[in-house]
């Protein structure tokens, strides 16, 4: 392997690792079930990243797609579809390119992680119980 590829994959490994750490779950905060919910089903809060959403990022657009706090309750569910040409980072969530993310709750707690569709970059995840607000 040249040095030129050497260089190059240590350096998206470096990235790859980045993107991963800046996630983080809460610590003093019990950490929230999570179950994949069936992509067909009706979510409870639904989002959607537009075709060209990176493109206005690089642009110095500020965009926010996404609540930078969203506060759900155990049962719901959300889906985020990216339309876009490229993944994005969502709290602890990655949803590639062309790709939808369902995800319901199964128990309380916060999720914080980056996130690259809004201007905040954090997102952050409060999952409830029901009629708890």
């Amino acid at each position: 392997m040249s040095r030129w590829r050497f260089g190059f994959v240590v350096a998206i490994a470096l990235i790859a690792g980045v993107a991963l750490g800046a996630t983080v779950l809460n610590d003093d905060a019990p950490r929230p079930g999570l179950s994949a919910a069936e992509d067909d089903a009706a979510a409870d809060y639904d989002f959607v990243i537009p075709v060209g959403t990176g493109e206005r990022i690089d642009a110095g657009e500020r965009i926010d797609i996404l609540p930078a706090k969203l506060q759900v309750s155990v049962g719901e569910s959300i889906r985020i579809t990216n339309d876009d040409s490229r993944g994005h980072v969502v709290g602890v969530f990655y949803v590639g390119a062309g790709e939808t993310l369902t995800q319901s709750f199964t128990a309380p707690g916060v999720l914080t992680g980056e996130c690259t569709v809004h201007s905040s970059g954090v997102f952050t995840l409060t999952v409830v119980e029901p009629n708890s607000s």
